[in-house]
């Protein structure tokens, strides 16, 4: 029998952690919750959950500083940065620091769930197969590859290994070069790492392969609102598989 994967909810408001609660325990999720930061790194060394669904405004220790002390301690658990609407101070710190998926409160249960659902999918090991004795090979389609580097891209990403996130993200704009996902992600890629030409000419050539691509769309916005303004609300968007 599978052991469920744990995921550790922290937000201080109790009507949140019950409406995720009841969202998630469907799914055949074990569950985890704490009411603030400290809370929360305390239940994590105590029992290391597989996904925490961070709350970036609590009291004593809010959701930056947690997942700062979670990467410090040299815990790479991913995170999902769940916010009000509009009220993301620094999207690209917290990417940063491996936290590439965010949720914006108030959300439906369907988008925690299908959320949820990928990040887990990215980071859960394929099991091995044995194969039956003089069975046909698979055929692994171009699509399916990049499908593949698509999904390790952002596991990278996740993991902070920036490097290895951008060969992935090279393959998969070499199968197929007009994917607007793979331009745009490579676009937030450049972007972490202060290449800010290099990030601007991704989302231009996500746009060019496909100009109604939304993720593309807010993250040339924000782009535009950072240089102009100094800072933007939009957070970054990696798109969705």
């Amino acid at each position: 029998m599978n052991t469920p994967l744990r995921i550790l909810i922290v937000d201080d408001e109790p009507n949140v952690r019950l409406m995720f609660r009841t969202s998630l325990e469907q799914a055949g999720y074990a569950l985890e919750e704490a009411i603030d930061g400290e809370d929360a790194l305390e239940r994590h060394r105590e029992a290391p959950a597989d996904l925490i669904l961070l709350d970036l405004q609590m009291p004593r220790l809010d959701g930056m500083a947690t997942l700062r002390r979670l990467r410090d301690e040299g815990q790479n658990v991913p995170v999902v940065i769940v916010t009000a609407h509009g009220s993301i101070p620094d999207a690209v710190a917290a990417m940063r620091l491996g936290a590439i998926d965010f949720l914006s409160k108030p959300l439906t249960p369907e988008t925690l769930r299908k959320v949820v659902s990928e990040v887990v999918r990215r980071h859960t090991p394929p099991v091995p197969r044995l194969a039956p004795i003089a069975s046909p090979a698979e055929v692994i389609t171009p699509a399916v590859q990049f499908a593949e580097n698509m999904i390790k891209a952002k596991r990278s990403l996740n993991l902070r290994a920036f490097d290895e996130a951008e060969v992935y993200l090279k393959q998969a704009i070499g199968l197929d070069p007009r994917s607007a996902e793979a331009h745009n992600l490579k676009g937030v890629l450049h972007e972490l790492r202060n290449e800010h030409d290099a990030s601007y000419r991704e989302y231009k050539a996500a746009l060019k392969a496909d100009r109604h691509y939304e993720p593309a769309k807010h993250n040339m916005t924000r782009y535009y609102e950072r240089f102009t303004f100094g800072r933007s609300e939009i957070p970054v968007d990696i798109g969705e598989e």
